[in-house]
């Protein structure tokens, strides 16, 4: 299906932001590469209030690395875990690090957050997520996670237990890129007045709003993007514009998503492989994307940290 009437490529209304044109974006540039001959396969990524860059290294490997400003690479956190290990990252108001971790495995699985000496502590009540992938803090410090293989979105307060905060049949994926879960609700957004928040759905290549009532519920979600460019979709960030930047995974392509439709700032021939994440940089890198070479769909994997000039800024806690 094209995309539909009611997006508009995603319209004022349906994400209760205003939308700016079109701009257009630097040339793609390596960040760090890392060994695939290690199995360092980067999943996730997020930026700090210094424009320190984390990111998330699967299963076997299973870290955390800190990219500092000037380069310079460190372990910032190491988990003793399978499945898929850890995940899509978050940086709280504090300065820690939360991480979901896939492990598959009720001892290990759920959330952690990760303080400056790397000791990781596991959220109470996460480990009942059957498949936390991406996080996202709003403003009252309440953590929502996406549980890709549930159909589900998920909500800790601060200081408080996980509990369930959505599950729906939009949210579910239809397996049909053949994994061994399907693959639904992934990537996650708060709009910039933090009224709801949007999702991805990889399998339905959808983008969809959820509204946050005034109580802390969750309204029906609703999709307002969904089209073949939009299948295989993983991470997902928004600028103060209203823009939706979005890494389409199983196409190697970043796309914008504006009142111009669809368009893709960047494919397999600037260098994109299976890029699972995106996140905006903070200080000097404001303007900039950073994506992550996730590629562990693809026969020849070029596992990396990139950095996309988009010329304009990301959204709070994007």
């Amino acid at each position: 299906m094209r995309l539909r009437t009611i997006l508009a490529a995603l319209t004022v209304a349906a994400l209760a932001l205003p939308i700016a044109p079109a701009r257009a974006t630097g040339p793609v540039e390596t960040v760090v590469t890392f060994d695939l001959g290690a199995s360092e396969l980067p999943e996730g990524v997020a930026v700090d209030e210094h424009d320190n860059v984390y990111v998330s290294l699967i299963a076997p490997v299973s870290e955390i690395r800190k990219i500092t400003p000037s380069g310079d690479q460190s372990t910032f956190a190491s988990f003793d875990v399978g499945g898929f290990g850890p995940l899509g990252l978050a940086v709280g108001a504090g300065g820690d690090v939360y991480v979901a971790v896939a492990s598959f495995d009720p001892a290990t699985q759920g959330v952690y957050r990760v303080s400056a000496d790397g000791t990781a502590t596991r959220l109470p009540g996460t480990e009942a997520i059957s498949f936390p992938n991406d996080l996202v803090f709003d403003r009252r410090g309440n953590l929502f996670v996406t549980d890709t293989a549930g159909g589900a979105v998920w909500r800790i307060p601060r200081g408080g237990s996980a509990e369930l905060w959505i599950q729906d049949p939009l949210l579910q994926g239809t397996g049909e890129l053949g994994a061994a879960v399907p693959l639904g609700v992934n990537g996650i957004a708060l709009t910039r007045r933090q009224h709801a928040i949007i999702v991805s759905n990889t399998e339905r290549g959808t983008l969809l709003r959820i509204r946050i009532r005034r109580n802390g519920s969750a309204g029906e979600p609703r999709v307002v993007a969904e089209d073949p460019a939009l299948f295989g979709i993983d991470g997902i960030a928004l600028a103060r514009s209203g823009a939706v930047f979005a890494a389409v995974n199983a196409q190697s392509t970043i796309v914008r998503l504006g009142r111009n439709g669809i368009t893709t700032i960047a494919d397999a021939a600037d260098g994109i492989n299976g890029a699972s994440a995106v996140a905006f940089g903070t200080r000097s890198d404001r303007m900039n994307l950073f994506v992550v070479n996730f590629g562990v769909f693809s026969p020849a994997p070029t596992p990396a940290l990139l950095k996309i000039a988009v010329g304009v800024r990301g959204a709070p806690g994007q």
